[in-house]
């Protein structure tokens, strides 16, 4: 499949189709795919190009002065085809049914539909992202044929919980790209529009209904879009920045009558609870560390944690919380040395030869792990820390707005105003104290705790956000308390939708792109059924 360079069209030029998707990252590419070779003219527009620019555009920098988040634009948004899908770590799984459940603990909980809805979708999705079996709890352990740990979690109000990693199936050492495999296909029916920035979406002037909308690649070239329906899957920041900055006509910009686009952001805070020293960690490497499961000839691995059980959630008034083990690898680890060599990556080229060689033991160790015992290699290590993620109550004030900086085509950058709330500080410590007492059970030992655990000072945890930017243009059925119903139509504006990670109610502790993916598919349906020809 070919894709058109915005620069390269007439400026002026008026392209009519009937379904416009505005952005080629997880959730914009898993829509497309459903509409390949259908009689729906669908045109997929991406801001950036087919590879990212070695410069960092205005367009892609935005403001904060809420908690601290990354600020470095492409780990946050990527703009070139294949979006975020280009830096993600292919972290997979499903969300949990309470994280569907309005909790009356949590302010603005509950999606309007239920797990049991988007159950089929995470199916599909896993097979569109080449996953494995779509398990993340105790049976697994009988999918990896392994008995479970001789001490049941539960028993402190904890489950095990898994995770999987999205490979790409031509190259198992890469992540899943999502562009390149799409650019692959033929599809006569889908026109690529790259360096293609939606600049405004026209509505007729009651603001309900869509009418066009405004394609930018420079100043002065400029086109003109009319598609029948248009879904925005430009991501967490962009979706609501796009609706806010269309305000020619209605001053508080595209479905925002009710000033909640933008509202109720959300991430996932992450923090440590724990350190081991690299001898110590192998030990509990041998809990928490990789598995190897073969299914239909492939290799999926998956990556065990512990989390706070829906029981212990509601008897405690808690969040969704999981911790599992990150690896903090040496800079001459021979794995990792062998890994830059192959893929002709190294900077320093003789010493990565040495590395790769340092250290025959652990690579034949590392061998064996993987063939005999079906667990990951074994890399050396600096030290071995337990993260954990926690789910973040929805709230209003923590919020997206525009900012009165403008970018290389006049738009407002986006401004961000993240906000951390003590439930999810409190959450966090109760699986902190959960996870030490459970490694003790286990005969293993509890990590190095960080400076704020034994003190119980819950305001010195130190969060960073992990790029999951939430909830901005939520789902509710009551257009008084969501941006889009449950179909993910904008509220009052007819023709317009929206996918991915901002209309999600609740954020779970589960990285999101399973579930974007699930959720574009289920929206790719109800398109279908809406026959747009």
């Amino acid at each position: 499949m070919k894709a058109c360079d915005m620069r390269e069209v007439e400026p002026g030029t008026t392209l009519f189709t009937d379904l416009a998707i505005v952005g080629s990252g997880p959730a914009g590419l898993s829509l497309a795919h459903e509409f390949n070779g259908t009689h729906t003219r669908v045109v997929l527009l991406e801001s950036g190009g087919l590879n990212e620019s070695a410069v960092i555009a205005p367009s892609e920098e935005y403001e904060s002065t809420g908690a601290p988040r990354c600020m470095e634009p492409r780990k946050v948004r990527n703009r070139v085809f294949g979006g975020s899908s280009h830096t993600w770590s292919g972290r997979c799984r499903t969300f949990d049914e309470i994280d569907f459940e309005s909790r009356e603990w949590v302010p603005y909980s509950g999606w309007p539909i239920s797990r049991a809805d988007v159950l089929p979708y995470f199916d599909r999705a896993a097979a569109l992202m080449h996953l494995g079996p779509n398990v993340y709890d105790e049976a697994l352990w009988t999918l990896l044929g392994k008995d479970p740990p001789k001490s049941n979690p539960r028993h402190d109000g904890l489950d095990a919980c898994f995770w999987q990693f999205a490979r790409d199936p031509g190259n198992p050492m890469e992540f899943l790209r999502f562009g390149p495999h799409f650019l692959a296909r033929e599809a006569a029916n889908i026109q690529i529009l790259v360096n293609a920035t939606v600049t405004h979406i026209n509505t007729d002037p009651n603001g309900r209904k869509l009418v066009s909308l405004e394609v930018t690649s420079a100043h002065g070239r400029t086109v003109s879009i009319v598609p029948k329906v248009v879904v925005l899957a430009a991501g967490g920041i962009e979706n609501a920045r796009l609706l806010l900055a269309s305000n020619r006509l209605l001053p508080n910009g595209v479905g925002n009558d009710n000033d909640l686009v933008g509202r109720f952001l959300m991430d996932h805070p992450r923090t440590s609870l724990g350190e081991y020293a690299p001898r110590i960690g192998r030990l509990v490497e041998e809990r928490l560390g990789l598995f190897l499961l073969k299914h239909n000839g492939k290799n999926h691995f998956y990556s065990p944690g512990l989390a706070l059980s829906p029981a212990r959630q509601r008897g405690e008034r808690l969040l969704n919380c999981a911790a599992y083990l990150s690896e903090h690898r040496a800079e001459d680890d021979p794995w990792d040395a062998m890994k830059r060599l192959y893929k002709r990556q190294s900077q320093n080229y003789l010493r990565d030869s040495i590395s790769a060689f340092s250290d025959p033991r652990l690579l034949i160790s590392g061998i064996c792990r993987r063939v005999m015992g079906g667990r990951n290699i074994t890399h050396k290590l600096d030290r071995l820390a337990v993260d954990c993620l926690v789910e973040q109550v929805p709230d209003p004030e923590s919020r997206i707005t525009l900012s009165e900086r403008r970018d290389e085509l006049g738009l407002s950058i986006a401004h961000l105003q993240w906000k951390i709330s003590e439930l999810e500080r409190r959450t966090v410590a109760a699986l902190a104290h959960a996870f030490a007492g459970e490694m003790i059970s286990l005969g293993l030992p509890s990590p190095t705790p960080p400076g704020w655990l034994p003190g119980g000072d819950l305001d010195a945890i130190e969060f960073t956000d992990t790029a999951h930017p939430t909830g901005t243009t939520r789902m509710d059925e009551d257009r008084s308390r969501g941006v889009v119903d449950r179909n993910c139509q904008l509220h009052g504006v007819g023709g317009v939708f929206i996918a991915g990670s901002s209309v999600f109610p609740t954020a779970s502790h589960a990285n999101p792109t399973l579930t974007i993916v699930a959720m574009a598919l289920r929206l790719a349906d109800r398109l279908k059924d809406a026959d747009l020809r």
